[in-house]
C-alpha cells in the first residue's frame, strides 16, 4: 500500500522537497505547474537536469543512476498528446517526468492531469511495490492515449454523417486535418515510449518489476500494442475517407459540369435562331408587328424539342 500527495510547486523550498522524499513508507508525490525554482532545487538535491528533459526533449528518455553508492534513482520521461486544438504538431505533446527513489516516486506534469489523479486514488488502498507503481503510471498514460484514439472513432462517424448530409464542405477538411495531426502525434508518442518498455524489461530486477499481473511488463506491452492497433486502424480508415471525399468531390464537379453543358446545348438553339433572324436580308415575318414573338416561339419550341430528345436518349 502506498500513500500519495498532490502538490503545486509554488513556494516549495529545497528542504521541503528533501523532506518529502525522506519517508520510510512507499509514497508518490505528484507535482504540477513546475517552476524554474522547483527544477533548480531538484538539480541541487539530486544532480539531475530535469528542466531540460521536461521542456526540450522530444523523445522519451530513461536513466538509472546510483547516488553515492547507496540509492538508485530512476528517471523516466514519458510523452503523451495534449487535447486536440488548432496548434502546430510540435506543440501537441506533453511530458510526464517520473523520478523513482528507494521508497518515494516523484511525478511531474505541466498541468494537473485527471488520468494520474484517477490512478492514484484507485491504487491508494492496494498493495504495490515501487516498481509496480512505475508500470501503473505508464499504464495510466497509455490508457489516456487509447481513450483519445477511441474518441477519433466518434469524430470519424460524425464526419461521415456530415458528408452524407452536406457533402465535402470546407469544415470537414479542417476536421480531417486535425484528426490526422492528432494521429501523427499519437504515433510519434507511442513509438518513442516503446523504448521505455524495453528499458523495463532489461532492468526488471533493478526496478523490482513483475512480468505478469495487472502492473506487470506483459500487461504494459499489451496496452501499448492495443494503442498501436487502434491508431493504425483509424489512420487507415481516415485514408479511405480521404479517397471517398475525393471521389465524391469529383462526382459533384462532374454533375455540375454536365448540367452546365446541358444548359449550353439547349441555349445554343435560340442563339442560332436569333442570329439567323438578325442577318440583313428579307426573312419571314419581316415587317410584322409581332414577328419577334413568332421568332421567340419558334426558338422555344425547337429548344424544348431538343431538350426532350436529349432526355429521351438519356443524354441528360
Amino acid at each position: 500500500m502506498f500513500q500519495y500527495r498532490m502538490l503545486k510547486t509554488d513556494g516549495l523550498d529545497e528542504s521541503a522537497i528533501k523532506n518529502l522524499k525522506d519517508k520510510n513508507d512507499d509514497n508518490i508525490i505528484y507535482f504540477y505547474h513546475p517552476t524554474k525554482t522547483f527544477f533548480k532545487h531538484l538539480k541541487q538535491l539530486y544532480k539531475l537536469d530535469i528542466q531540460s528533459l521536461f521542456y526540450d526533449e522530444k523523445e522519451a528518455k530513461y536513466e538509472a543512476k546510483n547516488e553515492s553508492g547507496t540509492e538508485n534513482i530512476v528517471t523516466l520521461l514519458l510523452l503523451y498528446p495534449k487535447e486536440r486544438t488548432d496548434e502546430h504538431i510540435e506543440r501537441m505533446v506533453k511530458s510526464l517526468i517520473i523520478l523513482k527513489f528507494q521508497t518515494t516516486t516523484f511525478v511531474i506534469t505541466e498541468e494537473k492531469e485527471d488520468f494520474l489523479l484517477h490512478f492514484l486514488k484507485d491504487y491508494e488502498t492496494k498493495e504495490m511495490t515501487g516498481g509496480e507503481s512505475l508500470i501503473g503510471l505508464m499504464n495510466a498514460a497509455l490508457e489516456k492515449m487509447s481513450d483519445d484514439a477511441r474518441k477519433i472513432r466518434d469524430e470519424i462517424t460524425a464526419i461521415e454523417t456530415s458528408i452524407s448530409n452536406s457533402g465535402p464542405i470546407r469544415p470537414i477538411f479542417n476536421n480531417l486535418l486535425q484528426l490526422k495531426k492528432h494521429l501523427i502525434t499519437l504515433t510519434l508518442t507511442y513509438d518513442s515510449d516503446d523504448k521505455l518498455i524495453e528499458f523495463f524489461k532489461r532492468e526488471k530486477d533493478l526496478l523490482q518489476l513483475k512480468t505478469n499481473g495487472v502492473n506487470g511488463t506483459i500487461q504494459l506491452e499489451e496496452s501499448l500494442d492495443t494503442l498501436k492497433k487502434l491508431v493504425k486502424s483509424y489512420d487507415r480508415y481516415l485514408g479511405h475517407l480521404d479517397v471517398m471525399i475525393t471521389n465524391l468531390s469529383s462526382f459533384q464537379l462532374n454533375a455540375i459540369m454536365k448540367t452546365l453543358t446541358e444548359i449550353s446545348i439547349v441555349l445554343t438553339v435560340p442563339t442560332i435562331i436569333y442570329g439567323f433572324w438578325g442577318i440583313n436580308v428579307k426573312l419571314p415575318f419581316d415587317g410584322m408587328d409581332f414577328g419577334f414573338l413568332l421568332v421567340f416561339g419558334i426558338s422555344l419550341i425547337i429548344s424544348s424539342t431538343v431538350w426532350f430528345w436529349m432526355k429521351r436518349m438519356k443524354f441528360l
